[in-house]
C-alpha cells in the first residue's frame, strides 16, 4: 500500500510539472488527437514553435510520449493519464467557475508580487552596506567624498534598475524561479537534495543570470536577474 502511495505521489508530481506549461499541454493534445501517431514535422507545423523550442519540450515530455517504429510520436500510459486529467478539467464547466478562477489568479499575483518584493528589499538592504561604508570613510577622510558620491549614484541606479526588473514581468520571472528550484532542489530518489552546499541557491541564481546576460550581451541586466533569482530561491 505504501509503495503504491509513493508511486502515486511521484506520478502526481511529474504530471503536474509537465502540465504547468501550455505548450507542452498542446503537444500532448496534438498527439492524442492524431490517428496512429504524429511525426515531428506535424507537431512542428501545428504548434508553430521553433525547432529548438520544440526539441526542448519534447525532451521534457519524455516518459509521456515515445516514438514508434515509424518514428511517429505516441502517448505512453503516463501521457494518456495526463491527457485524461486535462479532459477532466474541462468536463462540466459552467459560469460558476469564473469567480473561483478570478480568486485563484488574484491570489497567485499576490504571491508573485510578495516574493519579488521581498527579494527586492533584501537585495537593496544588502547593497546598502557599500554606500554606508563610504559615509564612514568620509568622516575619517573628507577627501574621499567623490568615492561616496560615485558609490551612492551607482547604488541608486542599481536599485532603480532592479525595481524595473521587478515590475516588468514578475509572472514569467517567478515562473522561471519555480522551475529552476524544482530542477535543482527537487528531492532525489533517496530523498536527498540535488544541490545542498550553503549559499548554493544564490550562487546558482547569479550564474544563471550572468549566463542569460551573456547570451543577450547584457551583462548588467544578467547580474540583476541573477540577484533576483538567487535571492528568491534563498527566500
Amino acid at each position: 500500500m505504501s509503495e503504491n502511495s509513493g508511486l502515486g505521489d511521484e506520478i502526481e508530481d511529474v504530471i503536474m510539472q509537465a502540465l504547468t506549461h501550455r505548450e507542452r499541454r498542446n503537444i500532448l493534445k496534438i498527439i492524442d488527437h492524431s490517428n496512429g501517431g504524429v511525426i515531428y514535422s506535424g507537431i512542428l507545423g501545428e504548434t508553430g514553435l521553433s525547432t529548438g523550442r520544440l526539441n526542448y519540450h519534447l525532451k521534457e515530455l519524455e516518459g509521456f510520449i515515445e516514438k514508434d517504429e515509424e518514428r511517429r510520436y505516441q502517448l505512453t500510459s503516463l501521457g494518456k493519464k495526463a491527457v485524461r486529467l486535462m479532459r477532466g478539467i474541462r468536463d462540466d464547466l459552467d459560469d460558476s467557475y469564473e469567480g473561483y478562477v478570478s480568486v485563484a489568479k488574484a491570489s497567485r499575483r499576490t504571491f508573485i508580487n510578495r516574493n519579488l518584493d521581498r527579494a527586492f528589499y533584501v537585495i537593496a538592504v544588502l547593497l546598502l552596506i557599500g554606500p554606508l561604508i563610504t559615509v564612514w570613510l568620509y568622516t575619517v577622510n573628507p577627501q574621499t567624498w567623490w568615492i561616496g558620491g560615485l558609490t551612492w549614484t551607482f547604488y541608486l541606479i542599481l536599485v532603480y534598475l532592479m525595481d524595473r526588473v521587478r515590475k516588468g514581468s514578475p509572472k514569467y520571472l517567478l515562473g522561471f524561479i519555480n522551475w529552476l528550484e524544482w530542477r535543482l532542489y527537487g528531492d532525489g530518489k533517496k530523498g536527498e537534495r540535488k544541490v545542498s552546499f550553503p549559499g548554493s541557491r544564490l550562487v546558482i541564481g547569479l550564474l544563471v543570470g550572468l549566463a542569460i546576460g551573456a547570451i543577450f550581451d547584457k551583462t548588467g541586466a544578467g547580474l540583476l536577474l541573477g540577484l533576483f533569482i538567487g535571492a528568491a530561491l534563498e527566500i
